[in-house]
């Protein structure tokens, strides 16, 4: 195995994987502080070894230390070299860890904040899309992301529909249709889930926003307009959905 892997998973095993007290926290940062100050570049691993570290020790992919000082040299090589067998790495992360798809400690977050999100997360899943159409780890990656989006996006009803952080202007509905409809593909692709009632309730009030938005001056804001055109609605599990 190659030295600077098997120094991480020297110190990592010297530690439970939970529970540690903050001394023991302490005590793994400052080795692992020190593991990463003596890489050298010429002992940084392939992407092949590293692809083998990964089905072998996947938990350990997650650590921020061994993720910028590994795994971000590694890909972003074959990324200036406009490969793609890195970036199917950072998704191939996620194996298992679904709950980590939005989280920005993850492989694939940091590496888009490394080069200044010049691309981002879902442009990168197009591109191994765009090469492989049937990846599995991109698919997966995009179907919950944009699943997540969408959900968020109706999280403020009535109050008003977000886009991102901000509320969505009449210039961006057309753009959240079209998330919308990549979804719909997605979800009819791989059947992970019946996502029919989201998909309607965007589509519904992504139009109902829009007209909303388009005679402003008519409502006292997007709960009147809902309130005097007969559209009810619910709070569920903390996002709105609509009957």
């Amino acid at each position: 195995m190659n030295k600077v892997l098997a120094e991480y998973i020297s110190i990592c095993s010297q530690f439970r994987k939970d529970g540690l007290s903050k001394l023991e926290r302490k005590q793994r940062h400052a080795m692992l502080s020190e593991w990463a100050k003596n890489i050298h570049t010429d002992e940084i691993p392939t992407l092949p070894e590293l692809c083998e570290f990964r089905d072998c020790y996947g938990e350990l992919c997650y650590n921020n230390y061994f993720i910028k000082s590994i795994i971000i040299p590694v890909v972003a090589a074959d990324f200036e070299n406009n490969g793609i067998d890195g970036i199917k790495f950072l998704f191939s992360c996620f194996r298992g860890h679904d709950r980590l798809y939005n989280n920005a400690n993850s492989p694939l977050s940091i590496f888009c904040d490394a080069i200044g999100y010049k691309y981002n997360p879902i442009q990168l899943a197009d591109k191994v899309l765009e090469a492989e159409p049937e990846n599995p780890d991109a698919l997966n990656f995009k179907y919950y992301s944009l699943k997540s989006y969408l959900e968020f996006s109706l999280h403020e009803m009535p109050s008003g529909i977000l886009d991102g952080m901000n509320g969505a202007s009449v210039s961006a509905i057309p753009d959240m249709f079209h998330i919308v409809d990549e979804f719909q593909c997605l979800s009819e692709k791989l059947s992970l889930n019946d996502d029919s009632t989201l998909i309607a309730d965007c589509r519904k009030f992504y139009s109902a926003y829009e007209n909303y938005l388009k005679n402003l001056d008519s409502f006292k804001n997007f709960a009147d307009y809902l309130n005097r055109n007969g559209i009810e609605y619910k709070v569920y599990s903390n996002t709105y959905y609509y009957e």
